[in-house]
């Protein structure tokens, strides 16, 4: 065999072929064996099929009643799990005057498979300053968030909503109005 270095350097596809070893399966009298993987299926186990980014509008309608009225972002799979992965959230301003806002009373946003009782769960939270103002203009400010390791519910929803139930407050002669963009990335792991 040559020396690596010898050979030209390439551009890879998706059906081009690398050497490799494919090991057996544990507690098998198989041996080791060299054989041949596409850059395509090399490039399908880092893209994990069971990992899904999808984006959530919230609307206004639903940001005034988010702590009596929890949104439901992703459907029941029976058998399965939600691990969250990540989030990012964007509160965007569609209309309301310049001293208008909602007043979320100092509760955070959150996303769980559970409506209350978050101490223990796997969540993420969104503090209470990243979200929807309802003020004007659009925020060009995107909010990542972090999961919270805890508990997940088997066979379960996932829904947006606030920490303590409670409605945001709407001054009156005020006119907040927003949308909240969610982007979440998470997996399904069956039990």
């Amino acid at each position: 065999m040559a020396i690596a270095q010898a050979y030209p350097l390439g551009t890879p596809k998706t059906n081009d072929l690398l050497v490799g070893t494919s090991i057996p399966a544990a507690n098998t009298n198989e041996n080791p064996k060299t054989v041949n993987f596409s850059v395509g299926n090399i490039l399908a186990l880092g893209n994990a099929p069971n990992v899904v980014t999808t984006t959530f509008t919230i609307t206004d309608a639903q940001l005034r009643t988010l702590g009596t009225t929890p949104v439901e972002i992703l459907p029941v799979v029976s058998g399965y799990t939600y691990q969250i992965l990540g989030a990012t959230a964007q509160a965007i301003s569609a209309g309301g005057g310049l001293q208008d806002d909602y007043g979320w009373g100092g509760q955070s946003g959150v996303i769980s498979s559970r409506t209350n009782n978050f101490a223990t769960l796997h969540r993420v939270e969104i503090p209470d300053g990243e979200l929807p103002s309802g003020g004007i203009g659009v925020s060009d400010s995107l909010y990542v968030a972090t999961p919270i390791a805890g508990k997940s519910r088997a066979s379960s929803k996932v829904y947006v909503t606030v920490t303590g139930g409670i409605d945001p407050v709407v001054t009156p002669g005020e006119n907040p109005s927003a949308t909240w963009k969610i982007t979440l990335t998470y997996r399904l792991i069956q039990l």
